[in-house]
């Protein structure tokens, strides 16, 4: 027999599965690798054909961001979200985080499905436990002296650090890689795949100083944006204790955060900023989570559980306030 909360989460796929919601979107994701795979390559080859004028900087920018747009693939496939088979969704997972981010797409992997398993618990979700963070007012972690420093000024100094969030991604993804041998076989070509080919390279033909500089500021600005688009969707929202008595569908709901843009920038924020639609069914294309919004608002209203969305400006907002108001804490 099923409790209350297994009973509404049941109802409300029911009332999805009365619509497309379910149906696989492969246009969208072959729009999406043909339209940024060229675009990734264009601006690869123009970083060396234009390193001397300044369309280097827009070359550098087309890299950057396609390769986010291949994190948000490799995002989805990592949740098995683009094919039925599982083999096609794992090469897909590698070229994101594997080979265009340097790092480990199963280290990825099992990270990102404990944040959903335990979405914004205090002590099991990884993404709620951050070493120059305060996200939560029982967060009583002994840091060293100048940790607390960052902390106490954390609301501004978050895009500073988030400029580190892709090296130290990389960092933690060779640990993994190195005690997960069998799991990341992968790993051991794509990565060092990954420097031959945007670093190793780029310093044969460039030189290291252009090269390096190019890959840092690629890196970090890459770091920024995903922090941005990332931090809106929980950061701020309710933490759960792990004793909570939260049905699934109240928890991921109440944790998350939707954030209002305009369909053009759907895109640019790979269809996760419908964090809740996300976090209840996130095996679904993301491109199905705009149309199934509604529907998702609407029994969560009728069934009195808090669905929360804001526009950019204001979840920016209070994100600030969040952060400023924990550091304070304790």
């Amino acid at each position: 027999m099923l409790n209350p909360g297994q009973k509404l989460y049941r109802d409300l796929r029911n009332s999805l599965a009365e619509t497309d919601f379910f149906e696989r979107s492969t246009t969208d994701y072959l729009r999406k690798v043909i339209l940024y795979g060229a675009l990734h390559i264009l601006s690869y080859i123009g970083l060396y054909f234009c390193a001397t004028t300044y369309w280097r900087w827009a070359a550098l920018i087309g890299l950057t961001l396609s390769g986010i747009q291949f994190y948000y693939i490799s995002h989805d496939a990592g949740h098995y979200a683009i094919s039925d088979h599982k083999n096609t969704n794992l090469r897909l997972g590698h070229i994101g985080h594997t080979f265009i981010a340097g790092g480990s797409f199963r280290y990825w992997q099992y990270k990102h499905d404990l944040h959903h398993r335990y979405c914004n618990d205090e002590t099991r979700d990884p993404d709620m436990n951050a070493l120059f963070l305060k996200l939560y007012e029982a967060d009583c972690a002994e840091r060293p002296a100048w940790v607390g420093w960052v902390i106490r000024r954390q609301s501004y100094l978050l895009w500073v650090l988030a400029m580190f969030h892709n090296f130290d991604f990389q960092r933690l993804s060779w640990i993994y890689a190195i005690a997960n041998p069998k799991r990341c076989q992968a790993e051991r070509v794509l990565i060092p795949l990954h420097f031959s080919v945007y670093l190793i390279l780029p310093i044969v033909l460039l030189g290291w100083q252009m090269a390096l500089t190019n890959y840092i500021i690629s890196t970090m600005l890459s770091g920024v944006i995903l922090a941005k688009l990332f931090a809106i969707n929980h950061m701020g929202m309710p933490s759960v204790p792990s004793d909570h008595d939260l049905s699934f569908i109240e928890q991921q709901v109440i944790t998350s955060r939707n954030v209002l843009v305009p369909s053009l920038w759907d895109d640019y924020f790979g269809g996760l900023h419908y964090q809740i639609e996300h976090h209840l069914f996130p095996w679904v294309s993301v491109s199905r989570y705009r149309s199934a919004s509604p529907i998702v608002k609407g029994f969560c209203q009728e069934h009195g559980i808090a669905y929360v969305e804001e526009n950019f400006g204001l979840a920016m907002l209070n994100i600030g306030r969040h952060l400023e108001a924990m550091s304070k804490v304790g």
